[in-house]
């Protein structure tokens, strides 16, 4: 899953992807517009949840190296948008 894919959870929250790596992918609450950093993917902000089942979540945080309160919210969610454009209007209330 590509940057800035906005993604809606069946209970409603939203996230915008900042993460996608070997053990998943993940973003942060919100809707946010990241551009990919010169200095690579350390400059990008650490997911606040990950796209895998909850099992795992523990293992994720003492293991892969994520940080606490890091939450893994399962694979049911609707992609919102991948277009910029459509994320903006999202951002201003209209989408």
């Amino acid at each position: 899953m590509k940057l800035n894919t906005l993604i809606r959870l069946p209970d409603g929250r939203t996230g915008t992807v900042c993460y996608n790596n070997l053990d998943g992918v993940g973003g942060v609450w919100g809707v946010h517009q990241f551009e990919m950093p010169a200095g690579g993917f350390g400059d990008l902000p650490e997911p606040d949840f990950m796209l895998r089942e909850k099992s795992i979540e523990q293992y994720l945080r003492t293991r892969g190296g994520h940080k606490d309160g890091m939450e893994c919210v399962g694979q049911d969610y609707e992609v919102v948008t991948t277009d910029e454009a459509q994320a903006e209007r999202v951002l201003a209330g209209e989408g």
